[in-house]
């Protein structure tokens, strides 16, 4: 309980002496997620549906394309599966649907 308590500390202080570089992860991932979903305006309905279809689609795609570059590259450096892979694509996935929600 204590370990976690100090990990908890520590990524908090980290967080705020970090804020700003943090606010910029999730803007750039919230503007990636934009272009992504305009790019694929031509191919969708611009109806009701085309644009719940579109939208599911970049949210459970983008996190995997995320998170898999990094995992690539630890697959050819170390020679295995990247640890907490889906842990991280959720963890992106929630920064998107947060920030979709709140920067709108």
């Amino acid at each position: 309980m204590l370990r976690q308590s100090l990990i908890y500390l520590l990524v908090s202080i980290l967080i705020v002496v970090f804020a700003r570089y943090a606010h910029l992860l999730i803007v750039y991932i919230d503007m990636f997620f934009t272009y992504i979903n305009y790019q694929l305006t031509p191919i969708f309905s611009p109806t009701g549906w085309g644009i719940i279809i579109r939208k599911v689609l970049v949210l459970m795609l983008l996190p995997l394309i995320i998170t898999a570059i990094p995992a690539l590259i630890y697959r050819v450096i170390k020679g295995h599966d990247m640890p907490h892979f889906i842990a991280t694509v959720w963890i992106i996935w929630t920064i998107i649907v947060l920030s979709d929600i709140l920067i709108r």
